[in-house]
């Protein structure tokens, strides 16, 4: 997220290219931005049933700020 309230957990960043980045290349730009789109909704259902409403609330936000990235044709950088 641009806030800095939502940052790419560790245990992500331990290989040198993160799934992201491999869904991005490899998928067709429709298919990565349904990808995306499906993940928002995902973490928004969710957010009340987990116990980690404000995690999954800002999981929910980086898929979204992913999204107008790549609606931008932008290469999704998630160490950002």
């Amino acid at each position: 997220m641009n806030d800095g309230t939502a940052k790419t957990q560790t245990h992500y960043q331990q290989a040198e290219v993160q799934f992201i980045e491999i869904a991005q290349m490899y998928l067709t730009p429709e298919e990565f931005k349904g990808f995306l789109k499906g993940n928002i909704v995902k973490y928004a259902l969710r957010a009340n049933f987990k116990g980690q409403e404000q995690t999954d609330i800002n999981k929910m936000n980086q898929y979204a700020d992913w999204l107008v990235q790549a609606l931008r044709g932008e290469t999704i950088d998630p160490r950002k």
